[in-house]
């Protein structure tokens, strides 16, 4: 199955930024490790609450309406 042309807009061109910064966190000078990974770890945190918020609220909508 190919991926849709979707997948290639948004992992290809919206999450270009997203991609330059990890890379400029991990390349950057100077090299320190602990900076890079509280980044990545703060974003990851971000993204899993939103995501998550969104799935309860979908899910309390589906209980309330369907």
């Amino acid at each position: 199955m190919s991926p849709e042309p979707g997948y290639f807009l948004i992992f290809g061109v919206v999450l270009v930024p997203v991609y330059l910064m990890l890379f400029g966190w991990f390349a950057g000078e100077p090299r320190q490790l602990k900076m890079p990974l509280l980044g990545v770890g703060i974003l990851a945190s971000v993204t899993v609450g939103l995501w998550g918020g969104l799935a309860a609220f979908a899910a309390v909508l589906g209980l309330l309406f369907f």
